[in-house]
């Protein structure tokens, strides 16, 4: 039995019209489907819990974006059981799908995922009882994901199929208000302290924010999480910095630093704001753990 999910609403409508266009494909297999809609936040995650625990579905197919995936990883996570895994991407950032080398056609997508000619475990971050399958940061590129989520230029982006500016107009928006401080990590028992910190972010892919390779030696089933931490930069550095981050040729930039772990403590002088897969869901302190590849099975 497979389960399917669709997030009407993802990338401006986006979600709705390529579900109509998989919708035969779908239909013309001998399988029981039970196909369920969101209707506003936290739906992804409950439907697929529900799903798994109640109809018995060990296959799930997402069809909307990032937030999308965020929310049906919960909701396996929260299931308790295995379950296989599908994306056809249909956001306005599709980092996930760009992460794992999902193809952009739908129709492509599903078929693969129903045909199950590959499949493999990956990771999945732990943080406050909740999964993320991207990244979780801390500092600027949290606010910058909070301001994206609720700009009114997102859904015109998308509309005109500019989504990924969305993330870079919200960097402008936010580089005068943010206030950079001094960070505290621990990883795998290491510490690291620093000041002027800008952002920390712990990944699990190598991109984020519509495909800024922020970790690009990132690997979503080593077990092993990606730290990237940027720090004492001046705003117009920071900026050339960001530029930089679409190719990952910050990397070898001198206030960028990189570590790896898989346990890691993210604590700030004073509290800052905190995403999971660009869903905002905190403040710091917070602490991360990397779950190998136990329970989502991606098809």
């Amino acid at each position: 039995m497979v389960g399917v999910i669709v997030n009407p609403v993802a990338g401006n409508g986006k979600g709705k019209r390529v579900w109509e266009r998989i919708k035969p494909a779908v239909s013309g297999l001998e399988a029981v489907f039970f196909v369920r809609e969101t209707s506003g936040e936290g739906e992804a995650e409950k439907l697929a819990k529900e799903l798994i625990q109640k109809e018995g579905v060990k296959k799930i197919v997402a069809v909307g974006g990032d937030g999308t995936v965020h929310g049906v990883l919960n909701g396996i996570y929260q299931s308790g059981q295995a379950c296989k895994f599908g994306l056809v991407p249909a956001g306005s950032g599709n980092d996930f799908a760009r992460g794992h080398g999902i193809v952009n056609d739908p129709v492509v997508a599903v078929k693969r995922i129903l045909s199950e000619t590959e499949e493999r475990r990956i990771d999945l971050m732990l943080m406050n009882g909740r999964i993320a399958a991207n990244s979780i940061g801390a500092g600027f590129d949290a606010q910058v994901a909070k301001a994206t989520d609720s700009a009114k230029y997102k859904a015109w982006l998308n509309r005109c199929g500019l989504g990924g500016l969305a993330y870079v107009l919200s960097v402008l928006r936010e580089l005068g208000k943010f206030k950079p401080g001094h960070l505290h990590l621990q990883v795998d028992g290491q510490t690291i302290d620093k000041t002027g910190v800008w952002l920390v972010t712990a990944a699990n892919i190598a991109n984020y924010g519509g495909g800024m390779k922020i970790c690009p030696m990132a690997v979503a089933d080593d077990g092993l999480a990606d730290i990237c931490v940027i720090s004492n930069l001046s705003r117009v550095e920071l900026l050339r910095a960001f530029l930089k981050i679409y190719t990952g040729a910050h990397v070898t930039h001198p206030k960028v630093s990189f570590f790896r772990g898989s346990q890691i403590t993210i604590e700030t002088a004073t509290p800052l704001m905190v995403h999971a897969d660009g869903e905002a869901i905190g403040e710091t302190p917070v602490q991360v753990k990397m779950l190998p590849g136990q329970q989502v099975i991606l098809v």
